[in-house]
């Protein structure tokens, strides 16, 4: 408990005892540390990880049982003699429940799937096979192509795909010679680089829903990612126009950060979500899971939401540097929050199930 005291992020001690000390951070978090002797640990792990209305739902269960549950351990209601639960998966167990993993501890159906062994197998970071959206110095980026085909291949990726902007988002200055030259600069990549590169590029939906390229040239990239960057006050029906307009194209693979939600600076879209939802499912069109930190876009609720009408997903980093790669864990919490398993994001796929779903077919034709 001293040692935290003394931490160089601390400014402020805000208490310190022998089983408590709080602290403010530098930045402005508080910070509580506990520290409970090893019969107590699976108890207070739980009682300090999820929603409160998760403890107070497993707490019920133990009142029923004939027990009593607090961060100092399970109890027998009748006698306070304690019953032996080391860690979490014991102390789930003695309620008769599966372990459940904390992004889902909500009180939001996970406790009956515990109960009924059927709660879902989650994204894990090592399922992810590769990135779909990346970003070089070409537009917005600030590491070269070379940089971030070497970043993607030392994180192990099997596949990676550079998704620069486009040109109707003009400060990028992106234009049709720039793509084809990137294009056969990433070709001769390929060759060499150990990694299997795809040529993509962020499109920008426009107002009325159009994007930045014909489909000529569109049908040139080997994936095409469309977002939302401007005009973000129109009404919910324009909004879900314009959004469903995009997830329809036949030759768009992914809609990018769909609710353009900046966390703390800008709002969600206002949309008809269940709508857009169902027209990705009908038209394949995979929904991002943006990594961003500012971002974290679809969020858990939402990804949640989605499942429900078989919408496949993209846990993508949006890297804009090649230290941003690692931005996916977070990417990989959230899909988690959203009962997400590796069935249903696509970038899990091996390489050539990815092309397959990635190239036109009939049912996506113009």
């Amino acid at each position: 408990m001293r040692a935290v005291t003394t931490l160089p992020a601390v400014d402020r001690v805000l208490g310190s005892g022998g089983t408590k000390t709080s602290v403010r951070t530098r930045d402005g978090v508080q910070i509580d540390v506990r520290a409970v002797p090893p019969r107590a640990w699976g108890a207070a792990l739980l009682y300090f990880t999820g929603s409160q209305a998760h403890n107070i739902r497993i707490r019920e269960i133990a009142v029923h049982a004939g027990l009593t549950l607090s961060e100092y351990g399970l109890l027998r209601a009748r006698t306070r003699r304690p019953v032996r639960a080391d860690s979490e998966e014991e102390l789930y167990a003695r309620l008769g429940l599966d372990w459940i993993p904390p992004p889902l501890r909500e009180d939001t159906g996970e406790i009956q799937a515990a109960q009924r062994h059927q709660l879902p197998r989650l994204l894990r970071r090592r399922d992810l096979r590769g990135d779909l959206h990346t970003h070089t110095d070409l537009t917005d980026g600030v590491a070269s192509l070379e940089e971030m085909v070497r970043a993607a291949r030392a994180a192990g990726h099997e596949y990676c795909a550079i998704t620069d902007h486009a040109p109707l988002l003009r400060m990028q200055r992106m234009t049709t010679e720039k793509a084809l030259e990137q294009r056969r600069r990433i070709r001769r990549l390929d060759r060499d680089a150990g990694i299997h590169l795809l040529h993509g590029t962020e499109l920008n939906i426009q107002p009325d829903g159009g994007l930045d390229w014909d489909d000529d040239i569109l049908r040139g990239f080997d994936i095409r990612v469309a977002s939302v960057h401007s005009h973000f006050r129109q009404s919910r029906h324009d909004t879900t126009a314009r959004l469903l307009a995009a997830v329809r194209h036949p030759l768009v693979n992914v809609l990018g950060h769909p609710t353009t939600r900046l966390i703390g600076h800008r709002p969600a879209l206002d949309a008809d979500w269940d709508a857009v939802f169902a027209e990705a499912a009908r038209h394949d069109t995979a929904l991002e899971i943006n990594s961003f930190p500012d971002r974290m876009d679809l969020d858990g609720d939402l990804a949640r939401r989605a499942r429900d009408f078989g919408v496949r997903f993209s846990v993508a980093s949006d890297a804009h540097a090649a230290t941003h790669l690692d931005q996916v864990r977070l990417g990989v919490g959230t899909a988690q929050r959203g009962w997400v398993g590796p069935d249903e994001v696509i970038n899990t796929y091996p390489w050539q199930r990815l092309r397959q779903f990635l190239t036109p077919h009939p049912r996506r034709a113009p």
